[in-house]
């Protein structure tokens, strides 16, 4: 299937699964554990995942501390969102463009020496689509969309002088009746 059918197939998914979830008894959603760290002598890196106001996990928060005396890169083209030990896309964050997503050129942050860098990132597989009604609001036409239960996470792609420095961060997200 080529991006140009995939793309709105993953939308309408998502769109069903947030209208599924609406109409859903009360559950809860639970991440273990809340936050994973994982490090090296390069850097610490964190990732949280976060519900953005939603009943569900939908995005990441993600913290990487450069541990070294020289500046670093998160290699956005390269880190990828992680279910059930499989990798399944980038991600994606405020600021980023569309056409940067397509062509994978979407550009790096840097990391300044011994400083930490935090970002909030949604995997681009996941995102939904607004209902057609809301759509002409001042509401978001694209949002992120849930996150499933099981193992999610990042792979982690940092550069520091031409090398390198990969790091998997993986929690279990759990769907379960509220009581």
């Amino acid at each position: 299937m080529n991006n140009n059918k995939r793309i709105p197939l993953i939308l309408v998914i998502g769109v069903a699964l947030i209208l599924g979830a609406a109409c859903a008894p009360s559950k809860i959603w639970i991440s273990s554990p809340a936050t994973q760290t994982a490090g090296n002598p390069h850097y610490e890196a964190k990732i949280a995942p976060l519900k953005g106001g939603n009943k569900f996990f939908v995005s990441f928060r993600l913290v990487v501390i450069n541990r070294t005396g020289k500046n670093m890169a998160v290699d956005w083209n390269k880190t990828r969102y992680m279910y059930n030990g499989r990798t399944h896309g980038v991600f994606v964050f405020d600021g980023i463009k569309p056409e940067d997503i397509k062509n994978l050129t979407i550009p790096a942050d840097t990391i300044a020496s011994g400083q930490p860098f935090s970002k909030v990132i949604s995997p681009f597989k996941l995102l939904a689509r607004a209902p057609i009604k809301d759509r002409y609001t001042d509401k978001p036409v694209i949002s992120p969309g849930i996150m499933p239960n099981g193992k999610n996470g990042i792979y982690l792609v940092v550069r520091q002088n031409g090398n390198e420095i990969t790091e998997k961060m993986l929690v279990n997200i759990k769907e379960k009746e509220a009581q």
